[in-house]
């Protein structure tokens, strides 16, 4: 039992509740959490959702900085 049913099976007395799409996504969830043969798996099925820099940027493009603090993909800072 998700922890929302409670909630919706009262709500649903009163002709209110979760949508029945939602409601059928969270049991199926559910039905998967509870099977221990289920496993998943953390890896990315496809490419990379963003692409690597393939050129210089234009002048007026800075890129952000990296969590390191410096930038990303190699791209150094122009000097003036």
């Amino acid at each position: 039992m998700f922890p929302f049913e409670r909630l919706h099976h009262m709500a649903a007395t009163r002709g209110d509740g979760l949508r029945p799409e939602l409601l059928a996504l969270l049991r199926h969830r559910t039905a998967i959490e509870a099977n221990p043969k289920v496993v998943e798996i953390g890896t990315q099925a496809g490419p990379s959702p963003m692409p690597a820099l393939t050129g210089a940027l234009p002048g007026n493009v800075l890129p952000f900085p990296a969590a390191a603090g410096g930038l990303e993909h190699g791209t150094r800072a122009k000097s003036k």
